[in-house]
Parts: C-alpha cells; structure tokens; sequence
C-alpha cells in the first residue's frame, strides 16, 4: 500500500475504532490543515466555542496553557504559532479561515488546544466539551502512531520524508509572511499610526505591488484625500525616496473597483 495511503486509512480505521468520534463536531468543522498534513486550530475561533464573549477573557488561559507547555519542554513558538494582524489579512485574502477582526490570533496544535481547553474556565459548558473534544483527539493521535510503528520500516520511513518536507514548505511559508509584514511595517507606517504609502498598503492586504498598480493605487488615494481635505503625510523610502503616506480608510476605499460609468 502506498505509504501516504497507509496512513490515511490507519486514521481513519482510529476514528472507526473511536465510538466517540463525531465528524460533525463544531471543533472538527474549524479545524485546519497544513501542507504537511499537521493540523490546527484558529485560538479565535476556539473561543466563541468555549464560551468566551471576548478575546481578552480567553487570554489567561492561553497564557497559561503556553507556561505549562514550556515547562513540559515543548516548543512553544511552534505548538502556539503566533499570528499578526497582518498574517491574517494575508491569510484571508488567500483563502483562509481567520477571525473576521483581524486581530491577534494563534495557530494551536492539537497539543496547545487541549492545553487551552484544560486551563479555562471549568464553570463553562463550553470548556468540558472542548476538553472532552481534544481528550479523544488525543487518544485518536496516539492510536494512530501506534499503528504506524507496525508499518514496515521503508514505508515508516517516507511517510517521516512526507512529514519533513511538508514541514519545510510550511515554515518557507511563514517566513515569507513575517518578512512581507516587516516590509509592510518599514514601507508604510512611518509617519502616524495607520497611515500607509501606496506599497505598504498593497503587500499589507496582498494586492498587486507593481509599480502601475501602486501608482493608480496612490493616484486615487490621494484624490479622495484632496475631496475630504485631508493632507497626504510625507516619508523617506531608502528606495523610492519621498513617498506619501495615507490614512488606511482611504487607500482601501481606492483601492476598491471603480464602478463602470
């Protein structure tokens, strides 16, 4: 049997083994999956799950959740990988499944979601099932590396190639998100606090950044700045020199499309 083959049919004999498993569990249905096959889970949208109202009720028991993991030597950046405003925006306008507020987020293995899960409130309803959910998620993983460690050594083996090179693409992935973040950061918000040039705004919301598209993209900030008599801010670019920098209410209404006359 083909090795990824293999593996995909071990898990899903473990979830026929799991009476409990349930397939249309709201976990499963926000659950996400990397190009290595990992998986995880949005810390934003375990929280309207759990029962928290806010973001920043759940944040005790993410912090917590993140001091047990590192004092049980896991690696913390990874199992709760933080996610910046930005990243997300990226993420959306690829196709991927964000909180809608663009806020901080994480991307929670499933070792840091039960973590969460165990350190939040136990007087919510919300916060059992969550811990019920990934205790037999837990017991599903286990099963499966079980069942994997009878599997013959090369077909183990080049399931583990599968597995780091999967993992490679993933970290070149966020790499380039972190590095166009930066880019965004020094390219726009230089002068007041979201206020972007032209650049900065396109690689922040990953829309074309060629240099045609940023100028029509400026152009048409900057006339709807003179038809509201705000005044464009000026910057030092260490390529393009002196750039204007716009309010980003402003360069996302310019760059909507323009309505055919």
């Amino acid at each position: 049997m083909d090795p990824i083959n293999a593996e995909n049919s071990l898990e899903a004999a473990s979830r026929d083994r799991d009476p409990g498993h349930d397939s249309t569990s709201p976990f499963d249905r926000i659950k996400q999956t990397r190009a290595d096959g990992t998986e995880y889970w949005s810390a934003r949208h375990l929280q309207g799950l759990m029962g928290y109202a806010r973001w920043q009720n759940l944040q005790p028991a993410i912090a917590r959740a993140m001091q047990t993991a590192s004092n049980t030597g896991m690696d913390v950046s990874r199992e709760f990988a933080q996610v910046t405003p930005i990243m997300a925006s990226q993420h959306r306008a690829a196709g991927g499944r964000f909180a809608p507020n663009g806020g901080e987020d994480y991307e929670l293995s499933r070792q840091a979601a039960y973590l969460v899960a165990m350190n939040g409130d136990p007087n919510k309803p919300e916060v059992a099932d969550a811990q019920a959910y990934f205790a037999a998620r837990t017991e599903q993983a286990e099963a499966i590396e079980s069942d994997l460690a009878e599997l013959p050594e090369w077909a183990r083996q080049q399931i583990d190639t599968i597995r780091r090179v999967g993992k490679i693409e993933v970290e070149q992935v966020r790499q380039r998100e972190r590095l166009t973040a930066v880019e965004s950061r020094l390219d726009g918000i230089e002068g007041k606090h979201n206020w972007y040039s032209a650049l900065g705004y396109s690689r922040k919301m990953g829309l074309p950044t060629s240099t045609g598209a940023t100028r029509a993209l400026g152009k048409r900030a900057s006339q709807i700045c003179r038809s509201r008599g705000i005044r464009p801010q000026k910057t030092q670019h260490q390529l393009y020199g002196e750039v204007n920098l716009y309010p980003e209410e402003v360069l996302t209404e310019a760059s909507r499309p323009v309505p055919a006359p």
